[in-house]
């Protein structure tokens, strides 16, 4: 009750600058969001998780997942993650503008902050969350604005500056940039748009960055935008901080993006015996990508890309392990990745075809490959194959149904806690109604 409390205090306080935010004509202030709730079955699964993002995890097992069999439960965010946010813009004169945004994610079937669950607090031994629940680490850890929380500075001449909890650069290319490089851009069906991993360059928290300043200008057809994540740790200045690079042209019936990330002393989290409490690993990244679209023809666009991520020992660890608390979360056990570097290269090919004016076919194949890294001296390669279909009812409202299959081999091969002891292949099943407002 008390954190429901502070939820709407916080929502009332925020409310009150937005309304004098539109006090003028020059001003406006948009509420908007979207709602998509649906039915799935997964195979080798663990139960729906009431906590988490999805209320599954598509991509596969996770650890600390018990492979239980075949499960059917609600989908929340089947294609597009259920959200609501509030938007303003002042008009200052000159080609300038003043804006915010303020945007949150929810479970549409339980009504409850968007978040990973890994901090459900239950034992393995007791059969509770770590064990037979699907969870995963996502970029969403129970923030009233998960998804982005901004200000910032427009002029016509000189770009954009923003400020805040903001999207990474890669996860923009992958899911907003010129309508999206990804060929199956549905939060259930793809594993580059469902964890944030990749989206994130290879760890799920760099896919939003948060204390980021980010400045865009667009020059005709080309984009150019750079980001800035600072650490704000004393005696340490580059730990945790994160710097991204991203160039682009977009035409009509071409794109192309491309983009570098460095982070220092990011982190992956892993589920705690104890409530409220998470592990942290700690490491260092640097990742790049490449992107393509195509309109050979008006109802077919091509899409293609490459991502190279690379993690490594972290620079600060020093520092990082006198962090007590993380998203709102107590560290339990504060770990520094060591060992080799590991390398993930990550491809993708696909298409969408509009089949009608109200329907649209989307395919995609997608390949993640993992060389050895570890002293298990094994390889590992997770191949996805996933398809989709849109049917249109209105501009706002559309029916959704789709397909991924997904094989893993190599060091890739989930080992059971429970049930089967060598699982290499999972399905996902789901169709569902998706509402934009």
């Amino acid at each position: 009750m008390q954190k429901k409390m502070i939820a709407l205090a916080v929502a009332a306080a925020l409310a009150a600058p937005a309304l004098a935010f539109a006090d003028t004509g020059a001003s406006s202030v948009t509420l908007y969001g979207v709602l998509d709730l649906g039915v799935a079955q997964l195979t080798n699964a663990g139960d729906f998780s009431p906590t988490f993002v999805t209320g599954a995890v598509p991509i596969g097992a996770q650890p600390n997942t018990a492979k239980i069999g075949t499960v059917r439960g609600m989908m929340n965010g089947g294609e597009s993650q259920s959200r609501w946010g509030i938007k303003g813009n002042e008009d200052l004169g000159d080609g300038s503008s003043a804006f915010f945004q303020l945007e949150s994610a929810f479970s549409l079937g339980t009504g409850q902050l968007a978040t990973s669950g890994l901090a459900g607090g239950t034992n393995v031994a007791s059969g509770g969350i770590n064990n037979g629940m699907m969870i995963a680490d996502t970029a969403l850890n129970g923030q009233l604005f998960n998804r982005m929380a901004l200000i910032g500075l427009s002029n016509a001449d000189l770009g954009t500056v923003t400020f805040g909890r903001q999207y990474s650069l890669q996860l923009d290319i992958i899911g907003s940039v010129g309508g999206g490089y990804d060929p199956v851009n549905a939060q259930m069906f793809s594993p580059i748009n469902f964890s944030g991993s990749y989206g994130g360059g290879g760890a799920t928290d760099n896919s939003r960055v948060d204390n980021a300043v980010k400045y865009a200008k667009k020059i005709g057809n080309f984009n150019v935008n750079a980001m800035y994540g600072m650490g704000g740790m004393a005696g340490a200045t580059s730990a945790r901080s994160n710097f991204q690079a991203n160039a682009g042209y977009e035409a009509d019936t071409f794109g192309v993006q491309a983009a570098v990330q460095y982070a220092n002393d990011t982190t992956g989290i892993g589920a705690n015996a104890l409530a409220n409490t998470v592990n942290v690993t700690y490491e260092n990244l640097t990742s790049y990508m490449l992107a393509g679209r195509w309109q050979v023809a008006e109802p077919l666009t091509l899409k293609a890309g490459y991502e190279r991520m690379q993690i490594s020992a972290p620079s600060n660890f020093g520092a990082d392990r006198n962090i007590g608390q993380i998203y709102g979360y107590n560290v339990g056990t504060a770990a520094a990745f060591t060992g080799p570097q590991k390398n993930i290269n990550v491809y993708w090919l696909g298409a969408n075809y509009q089949v009608a004016p109200s329907t649209k076919l989307s395919l995609g194949f997608y390949d993640a490959k993992i060389p050895a890294y570890n002293t298990s001296g094994l390889t590992g390669d997770d191949k996805y194959y996933s398809a989709m279909v849109e049917y249109n009812l209105s501009k706002k409202t559309n029916l959704y149904a789709a397909v991924m299959h997904d094989a893993k081999s190599g060091g890739l091969n989930v080992v059971g806690t429970t049930g089967p002891g060598s699982i290499s292949a999972f399905n996902t099943y789901g169709a569902g109604l998706r509402v934009k407002f």
